[in-house]
């Protein structure tokens, strides 16, 4: 299993990127929201994907497909998108388009309206994807909504980490989300995840109202 990629960029087209690293190019496909999100990103620059690895199969062919990510996050959003019946990796990569948080929050409201603005995303499959999705994206909603020219700030970084430690502690979603919103103006003070936590603990002592 690939799941990270850091290296060298060699080549870039379009949504697929050349990445080399230990004297090995890896062909990284990029959702359309994520390559809009590293647009910025060029052969020279060095970069660190998150990856999931997957194999299509033909009666003649088997091909690797290795999909990348900015962070853990979005990839665990993909690998839970990728579930909802009918909808595979290449398929995923085509229709996500918009930032993977404005489509978990469209999930989280049960907006068909805005999933159906994704490429070959209907009525029917935007109502299996919230069905099958609606308590499972929670995380993918703190992610910030990237404009065209912004990248990612530390701080986002740092909360996208604490969300996930405290995910692994046990938290439900709804406490994470709380936890996260209380301190975030406080957020940027912090430089490590344990600064962050510690704050998170100090405002909330642990406790949550869920």
């Amino acid at each position: 299993m690939i799941s990270c990629v850091e290296g060298s960029v060699v080549d870039r087209r379009g949504d697929v990127i050349v990445v080399s690293a230990n004297g090995i190019g890896y062909e990284v496909l990029l959702p359309g929201a994520v390559a809009h999100e590293l647009a910025d990103v060029a052969p020279g620059d060095t970069i660190t994907l998150y990856t999931s690895l997957y194999v299509t199969a033909t009666p003649n062919r088997v091909t690797p497909l290795l999909v990348g990510f900015a962070n853990p996050v979005e990839r665990e959003f993909f690998e839970q998108f990728i579930t909802v019946s009918g909808i595979g990796p290449k398929a995923a990569a085509k229709c996500l388009t918009l930032p993977f948080a404005r489509v978990a929050r469209a999930i989280i409201e049960g907006d068909d309206g805005a999933l159906c603005l994704l490429p070959g995303i209907g009525k029917k499959r935007a109502a299996e994807i919230i069905h099958q999705l609606k308590d499972k994206v929670g995380s993918a909603a703190l992610l910030k909504d990237y404009g065209p020219a912004e990248v990612k700030d530390t701080t986002e970084s740092l909360l996208i980490t604490a969300s996930a430690v405290l995910r692994q502690l046990g938290y439900r979603q709804a406490e994470i989300q709380r936890m996260i919103e209380l301190v975030r103006e406080e957020a940027g003070g912090c430089e490590t995840v344990e600064e962050l936590l510690g704050l998170i603990y100090a405002r909330t002592d642990g406790k949550t109202d869920g």
